[in-house]
């Protein structure tokens, strides 16, 4: 993890990928705004598989 970061809309809206993959490796990520301060965060996608169970059912068998 790095050094907490508080992006402007300006920085976000030009760095959306370094945003969006800093959420995922090192926590949410605080864009500031005239309004207020946002919070990027991941959540999981459980509508996904769960990769254990995949790995399982391609096992060899025996």
């Amino acid at each position: 993890m790095g050094k907490s970061v508080i992006w402007t809309v300006e920085e976000a809206e030009r760095n959306l990928a370094q945003v969006l993959e800093r959420a995922r490796t090192s926590g949410p990520q605080r864009i500031r705004s005239e309004t207020g301060i946002f919070v990027l965060k991941i959540q999981d996608d459980f509508s996904k598989p769960d990769v254990a169970e995949s790995l399982l059912k391609l096992r060899p068998k025996g």
